[in-house]
């Protein structure tokens, strides 16, 4: 589907406003200044997104930009000026087979080198510093195609390939003029890929089985205070970014929402979030009863070496969603908050 956007430039200094229709701009200068804004404003890529190199030589060219997202992924991107053609797509291709062909230890040699220039931040030691990071695996590398627009062709290898859970995206800029300045609109594309045998259509097969549709649905919304969701064979894990707690303890799962076989549901609040949540905890158990239990996967910590869980029906979920809703909204908070102080004492 063609994207039909248009931008006005609105006058309110006398009424009636007037509106002036902004001129599309169909290209850049040049492939450079685009690479130039998006390398000095990595936000307009991806949040959290830090960049290591720029023109990275590789056997098959150089690629445009390479970085590293906030999950730790190592990420390619190709930039267009103006429209994307199939010949980015193999180029993007070529690049991350390039790497994916590589040992760790030789992508970080290759990201140690080409940090520190066009202006990013130096890695002297980067298995050091990926470690202090919230990644847990450099691989399968991430393909973002940035332009200002695809031909029907790229479009169409795009969709396929990312249908396949290939991890390629598209980041369109839709460029205006307006006077001497140019206003740059990202349009980010998200394919809907199927969820699998273990994903949310099961889940909600076996929750209308076992009579608890309306209530699952329910609890799994109303918790989904994450970064990500993981899909299992009986409920979901919420996600959080890793992060680093005393005694080098590293944590990512924060609660989980699974169907019971009985008319119930079961949540579970993993370690790292009784231990970042540890006041808010002690109040929520004098309204809902928990069970303590050591956890079989997520990790212990230091001040929480338990999980803890309860078992609700409808009833009891419609008493307690207030108080847990907003447990696991402070845990977020908290979460972000110790990841985010983390990583900007890294800068």
């Amino acid at each position: 589907m063609k994207a039909d956007i248009g931008v006005w430039k609105i006058d309110r200094r006398n009424e009636p406003w007037s509106a002036t229709e902004l001129d599309r701009a169909d290209k850049v200068d040049t492939e450079e200044r685009l690479e130039d804004i998006l390398a000095s404003n990595p936000t307009m890529l991806m949040r959290g997104l830090t960049l290591v190199g720029r023109q990275v030589p590789t056997g098959a060219g150089q690629i445009d930009l390479l970085g590293i997202d906030e999950e730790g992924r190592l990420t390619v991107f190709e930039l267009k000026r103006e429209k994307l053609t199939r010949d980015a797509v193999a180029q993007i291709l070529d690049y991350c087979s390039f790497l994916e062909s590589r040992s760790d230890s030789e992508l970080g040699t290759l990201i140690s080198e080409q940090s520190g220039k066009h202006g990013f931040k130096k890695i002297p030691d980067f298995q050091e510093w990926y470690a202090s990071q919230a990644g847990e695996s450099l691989t399968p590398v991430r393909m973002v195609l940035v332009s200002l627009g695809i031909d029907l062709s790229a479009q169409r290898i795009v969709d396929y390939l990312a249908e396949r859970d290939i991890d390629i995206s598209l980041l369109t800029f839709h460029g205006y003029l307006s006077g001497e300045n140019m206003l740059l609109a990202k349009q980010v594309q998200v394919v809907d890929k199927p969820l699998g045998n273990l994903g949310k259509i099961d889940l909600d097969r076996k929750a209308s089985e076992y009579g608890v549709e309306a209530l699952w649905q329910d609890a799994r919304d109303a918790l989904n205070y994450s970064f990500r969701t993981y899909y299992t064979k009986s409920g979901i894990t919420y996600l959080q970014r890793t992060i680093t707690l005393p005694e080098d303890v590293r944590v990512r799962g924060s609660h989980a929402v699974v169907i019971e076989d009985c008319g119930r549901i079961r949540i579970t609040l993993y370690p790292a979030a009784v231990d970042l949540g540890r006041e808010q905890f002690e109040l929520l158990k004098t309204k809902i009863q928990f069970t303590a239990e050591v956890p079989p996967n997520a990790p212990a910590t230091r001040d929480a070496p338990e999980q803890h869980y309860c078992s609700l029906d409808e009833a009891s979920w419609q008493k307690g969603k207030t108080d847990l809703v907003n447990f696991v909204r402070e845990v977020e908070d908290v979460w972000r908050a110790h990841e985010l102080s983390a990583r900007t004492g890294l800068d």
